[in-house]
């Protein structure tokens, strides 16, 4: 089988050199010498050498400084004043040896300066060195026009990106202001029904209970209980709610001390059911919302209450540290504890790690506490292991 021979790719065209002399010796001479380094062009007069290279501008030009009718210098100095031509290196050929003349030239762009009787290493040496420069000032050219117009593209599609952002962040505003008005709305209407199903239920245990067989007792026990449920779920949704929306008053210092024991005054009967040990150690003064800070920790207390295994005394401590400008509060029980995976989505909303029958709860203590701690310039963080307990860590800024 023969296989087709591709084509060599074509040789990379020679640079475009134009000598510009009034002397027709000189400019064999000299395209003697340079032949092999480009495709030469020729011109004996300063205002025909301009129309070749509006023509077609040249990779490098040889220009005679003493030309009559137009001078050198007048050509360089129209060379330099065309952008489409300013980027073009002259090398000036020139009889004249005085420093001020070639300062004169240097000054009005001349790129290199060979002298007359000419020798051809030097020419060469010198018209390589300006044609290499040339090369790599066109390449340099290149990737800063591919930079230009790949900065172009990149801030027009950021523009785009921040307006469509922008835009976003209006809709979600709406959104969330709308999703808080429903939230207020329908916990409301829902909590003045099932409010009145709580009551009545209690009355009729309170009025009726020693009469009823033991299963209507169990069933009310079930009704009623479902309804306390749901009330604390109500209520957490719009904790939650208003959370999320920043619906906060400013902060004020709070003393955790008396806020503790405020808590603990609250939770007694919760305490004395479980028979709980709690220790609290000193705690210091922060910054922040007493009622919102109050609720934090009410959570983590009931919590550490609630998941203990059967037949457990709960062990709770509560202690505090404070390292620049934060404070610390650690709450450590000898619950269950949390698995790794369990820890990576503890604080999300909704979040269950235990079934309902075994633990109840609404799932979102945590998402609340999560969200409290932030609110205040804080974090909260847990450290745990199945079987061991847990160490909740709330760091917030000091009063």
């Amino acid at each position: 089988m023969i296989r087709p021979v591709a084509a060599p790719p074509p040789p990379p065209l020679l640079p475009d050199i134009l000598i510009v002399d009034d002397d027709p010796g000189m400019v064999q001479a000299l395209a003697r010498v340079i032949r092999p380094l480009g495709r030469l062009r020729f011109a004996t007069l300063g205002p025909d050498a301009l129309r070749l290279m509006g023509e077609s501008p040249p990779d490098l030009v040889l220009l005679d400084a003493q030309m009559p009718g137009m001078s050198g210098f007048e050509v360089l100095e129209a060379i330099k004043g065309n952008p489409l031509l300013a980027d073009v290196p002259v090398i000036f050929v020139t009889s004249q040896a005085e420093a001020s003349f070639e300062q004169t030239g240097l000054e009005k762009g001349a790129a290199d300066f060979i002298a007359k009787p000419i020798r051809p290493a030097i020419v060469q040496a010198r018209v390589r060195t300006q044609l290499r420069l040339k090369q790599a000032n066109d390449a340099l050219k290149q990737v800063a026009a591919t930079d230009r117009l790949n900065l172009a593209e990149a801030l027009k599609d950021l523009r785009e990106s921040h307006a469509q952002l922008q835009k976003n962040a209006e809709e979600l505003q709406i959104a969330n202001e709308g999703l808080l008005q429903f939230v207020r709305i329908a916990s409301h209407d829902l909590r003045e029904p099932l409010n009145t199903v709580v009551q009545f239920i209690g009355l009729v245990q309170d009025d009726h209970g020693t009469v009823l067989p033991d299963d209507a007792r169990h069933y009310l026990k079930l009704v009623h209980n479902a309804g306390e449920h749901m009330r604390t779920l109500l209520d957490d949704v719009v904790r939650y709610a208003r959370l999320q929306n920043g619906e906060t008053e400013p902060p004020t210092p709070v003393a955790l001390a008396p806020l503790m024991a405020e808590l603990c005054d609250a939770l007694a009967a919760q305490l004395n059911a479980t028979g709980a040990q709690l220790q609290i150690g000193e705690l210091p003064q922060v910054v922040g919302h007493a009622s919102l800070l109050s609720q934090l920790f009410q959570n983590l207390v009931t919590n550490a209450l609630k998941f203990v295994p059967p037949g457990s005394v709960p062990r709770i401590e509560i202690t505090a540290q404070t390292d620049g400008g934060m404070a610390t509060i650690s709450v450590k029980d000898n619950g269950i504890g949390i698995s790794a995976e369990g820890q990576a989505r503890l604080f999300q909303p909704f979040a269950r790690l235990n079934l309902r029958r075994e633990f109840e709860g609404t799932g979102l203590g945590l998402a609340i506490s999560r969200q409290i701690a932030e609110a205040h310039g804080g974090t909260i963080g847990v450290r745990s292991q199945p079987g061991e307990g847990s160490t909740f860590e709330v760091r917030l800024p000091l009063g």
